[in-house]
C-alpha cells in the first residue's frame, strides 16, 4: 500500500480523534496528556518504529528525555491563556505545528514537533 502525504495526514488525525479524545479535555498536564502514551502514528509506523523514533528524538534532543518533561510539553502546546477556553485538540496542535514550521526530521520523517515528542513518549512508556 501506498501512503502519500495527505492519506498519512487523515490516517494521523482519525488515529488522534479515537486514541485522544478523552485526554484532550483540559483535565491537569498528567491527564490532558494520558492518551499521548500511543502516539497517533503507531497505527501508520507500528510500535517498533514509533519507538525508535521517539528514542532518536530524544538522543537528538537530551532535554526532552523525561516523561515528566515530555507530558510538560504536549500540555503547554494545547494551552490557552484563558482557562474557561478548552484546551486544543492534538490533532489542532500537530496541524498548528506544521502551518507554523515546528517540524523536525527523525529518520527521514517529517513530523510536528508533537508527533515526535508523542513517539519519546511512547519509547518511554512502551
Amino acid at each position: 500500500m501506498t501512503l502519500d502525504r495527505r492519506r498519512f495526514l487523515q490516517l494521523t488525525a482519525a488515529g488522534v480523534v479515537a486514541s485522544l479524545t478523552e485526554s484532550a479535555c483540559g483535565r491537569g498536564n498528567k491527564d490532558a496528556t494520558a492518551g499521548a502514551a500511543q502516539p497517533p502514528l503507531l497505527e501508520i509506523l507500528g510500535p517498533a518504529r514509533a519507538r525508535e523514533i521517539g528514542a532518536q528524538y530524544r538522543a537528538a534532543y537530551p532535554k526532552e528525555s523525561s516523561v515528566a518533561v515530555l507530558r510538560d510539553a504536549v500540555a503547554k502546546s494545547q494551552h490557552h491563556d484563558f482557562p474557561w477556553i478548552r484546551r486544543k485538540l492534538i490533532d489542532e496542535v500537530i496541524k498548528d505545528d506544521y502551518e507554523n514550521g515546528r517540524i523536525v526530521i527523525v529518520q527521514g520523517w517529517v513530523l510536528s514537533e508533537t508527533e515526535a515528542r508523542l513517539c519519546a513518549l511512547y519509547s518511554l512508556t512502551g
